[in-house]
């Protein structure tokens, strides 16, 4: 009995070898095995020629933006652009373009060689004539042979015209005649009055259109009128003024800079000032006065012997 035991166990260890040797034994494929695999060689690590710099990066400017305050009167504005070369192969520039008609820009040869180094001038001309007041901005595009573009840009300030200055402030005194009074008008119509009185109140608010160097011809001459005056006269012209004119009201009641005492002291000053009763001014004759011939002189009779 013990060896019948003996034999099962030698049995089922023997089984259990070859199952384990089965099991961890690597696989094996029928037919051939494909050739290994060579390894991938690493990327090229040569250096790598610069990139050739395009014509715009080839040069050196003194400014890509230039601005002028333009005169009052001026009729035109003229720059220059300097460029320089910094390369070391010729750039050419092919041409130039403006933003418009009244921008003329020229270069000193077309098409324009630079050579390494060189440099030279663009000129920039901007025709101001009949341009409104203001700030004006005109492009000029540089052209190079390889189709690429530079843009440069000037800037005029055009100041307003002290005539047509002067005649808006008239046309807009027409039509409002208190607009002396009012907005930027009133740094030189109306603040400068205060505080004053007499000979002072007469400069600062009469004197600075009746008396100015280029009157306009709607300001009378004070000093010159065909009409006779008192005190009553200019009292009631500097407090009311004129609806119609460009004499405004100078009462603080109806929108004026002035109190009652100024406005008495201004009337004082004038009457005393202004001559009451002008010379009449003279008068062409239109048919001028022809002397008449001298009486006949008479002659006694003579007496025949």
């Amino acid at each position: 009995m013990q060896a019948k035991n003996t034999r099962g166990r030698l049995a089922a260890l023997m089984v259990f070898s070859f199952l384990s040797l089965a099991v961890n034994s690597p696989a094996r494929a029928d037919g051939p095995q494909p050739p290994p695999v060579p390894p991938v060689p690493p990327p090229s690590t040569a250096p790598v020629a610069p990139a050739t710099p395009a014509p715009a990066d080839s040069l050196a400017w003194d400014a890509v933006m230039k601005d002028m305050d333009a005169k009052p009167g001026q009729m035109s504005a003229d720059f220059f652009f300097s460029v320089t070369n910094v390369s070391t192969s010729d750039v050419v520039i092919d041409h130039v373009q403006t933003s418009c008609g009244c921008t003329v820009a020229k270069l000193p040869s077309q098409p324009w060689v630079l050579k390494p180094q060189d440099n030279g001038k663009i000129n920039v001309t901007v025709d101001l004539h009949g341009k409104p007041v203001g700030t004006l901005f005109k492009t000029v595009t540089v052209f190079f042979t390889n189709q690429t573009t530079k843009p440069l840009t000037v800037k005029v300030t055009i100041p307003d015209n002290p005539e047509n200055a002067r005649m808006r402030n008239q046309q807009m005194a027409l039509g409002d005649r208190q607009k002396v009074f009012k907005d930027d008008c009133a740094k030189c119509h109306a603040e400068p009055t205060h505080g004053k009185t007499g000979k002072d109140l007469y400069a600062a608010a009469c004197g600075i259109c009746h008396d100015a160097e280029h009157r306009a011809t709607m300001v009378p001459n004070l000093h010159a009128l065909n009409h006779s005056t008192d005190r009553i006269y200019w009292k009631q012209w500097i407090t009311t003024g004129k609806v119609g004119t460009a004499m405004p009201a100078f009462s603080t009641e109806q929108g004026g800079p002035l109190s009652t005492e100024q406005i008495d002291s201004l009337a004082d000053y004038l009457d005393t000032t202004i001559p009451h009763n002008p010379a009449p001014a003279p008068t062409a004759q239109l048919h001028p006065k022809v002397d008449a011939a001298p009486a006949p002189v008479a002659v006694p009779p003579q007496v025949i012997k």
